[in-house]
């Protein structure tokens, strides 16, 4: 054999080599992520949905454990869940194009779109809002303190339902009624669901459409997340939706219904892992907005004094497994959503569950060291 052919021969052989070892240690990542899994996949379990992607491919997308009990219909690619508070960054997502449109300015304060607020929301921005640091009280602590509901959700849906479910509309209104925020705008980072629903009527004041009509016509449908929707007043339904629960022995009971199922903007997106690997490709690109727009969302906020927030608009900004990440996660009822992304590695994990006791901040950690490593 002449040296240019052993060469030949040599290359040939090194790439089949690379080849195998490169399918073998995906197939022995998605064992491991089976064994990690392995709890939730026994038949007889609430479980989750895993995605997981790098550079735009799919490695893995599956469901373990069962979207339903009582029908034992197993979670699949294509199962819905209640996105919980991921959805905030769907809302932050509606405000940037607004905002891009020339329809509203991120400094415009809240009493431009809501005079019915008391002086203080002068100086209160939407700035404020996407980031956290508005300092309005959280709706259900109001809603509690009122006596307009009760402390004992969630509950199964099969449970006499509340006297009261407020709307969007009624958080507004009992926003509203406050004659002090909790902290001066822009002095203190607090995690605030009001914020985002006062967002969501923004969006839905300034477009003139309802908020689940402008995520549809504006986010869903250009992005062919077909399986997405929003939860509201009219209550949609919901195809393959998984029903969610909480541990208790001797088995799982399912927590279904609270009062606030229909308030919307800090929550209550339902969508698939199929759907989420759209909106997760679409960061890449300008499909929605431009890329300095959508920039901001990943730039930390900063207090008064200067203090970094570590958070974006509708994304929690800090190192994971040594990385630069974005990340996001949900909880409503029996739901525990979480999606972790490395952009310079183009790597995200995406876990949906409709278990209470599941940790799915930890599970996506976990999934991102098996592939990244």
């Amino acid at each position: 054999m002449t040296l240019k052919k052993a060469l030949v021969v040599g290359t040939l052989g090194l790439a089949l080599v690379l080849l195998v070892l490169s399918q073998r240690d995906h197939r022995t990542a998605a064992e491991r992520v089976d064994a990690l899994m392995a709890p939730w996949s026994k038949g007889d379990t609430p479980g989750a949905a895993i995605l997981v992607i790098k550079d735009g491919q799919v490695l893995l997308k599956k469901g373990y454990g069962l979207a339903n009990l009582e029908s034992k219909q197993p979670i699949g690619p294509d199962t819905a869940f209640l996105l919980g508070s991921i959805t905030k960054q769907f809302t932050a997502m509606a405000v940037m194009i607004l905002a891009e449109r020339g329809k509203l300015r991120y400094e415009d304060p809240l009493s431009h779109f809501f005079p019915e607020f008391p002086p203080y929301a002068q100086k209160i921005t939407l700035r404020h809002l996407l980031q956290h640091t508005a300092g309005l009280p959280e709706f259900d602590d109001l809603f509690r303190a009122s006596g307009q509901i009760d402390n004992y959700w969630p509950r199964s849906a099969k449970t006499r339902p509340s006297r009261f479910e407020p709307t969007s509309k009624d958080v507004l209104r009992i926003l509203a009624q406050q004659k002090e925020p909790q902290f001066a705008p822009g002095e203190k980072w607090e995690y605030s669901n009001s914020g985002y629903v006062v967002l969501a009527q923004v969006v839905e004041k300034v477009s003139g459409q309802t908020f689940a009509q402008f995520l549809q016509r504006e986010i869903f449908q250009p992005l062919g997340m077909e399986r997405s929707l929003l939860y509201d007043e009219t209550r949609p339904t919901i195809p393959k939706r998984a029903s969610s629960y909480r541990t208790a022995a001797p088995g799982a009971r399912d927590i279904d219904y609270a009062p606030q199922n229909a308030v919307y903007g800090d929550d209550n997106i339902y969508t698939t892992i199929e759907d989420m690997y759209s909106w997760d490709q679409a960061l890449y690109t300008e499909k929605l907005v431009k890329a300095a727009t959508l920039e901001q969302a990943f730039t930390s906020g900063r207090l008064k004094d200067g203090t970094a927030t570590s958070y974006g608009f509708g994304w929690d900004l800090h190192k994971v497994l040594g990385r630069e990440a974005l990340a996001h996660g949900g909880s409503w009822l029996g739901f525990r959503t979480y999606i972790l992304r490395f952009p310079k590695q183009r790597f995200t994990v995406v876990v949906l569950s409709n278990l209470g006791q599941f940790k799915p901040d930890d599970i996506a950690t976990e999934i991102s060291e098996i592939y990244l490593d």
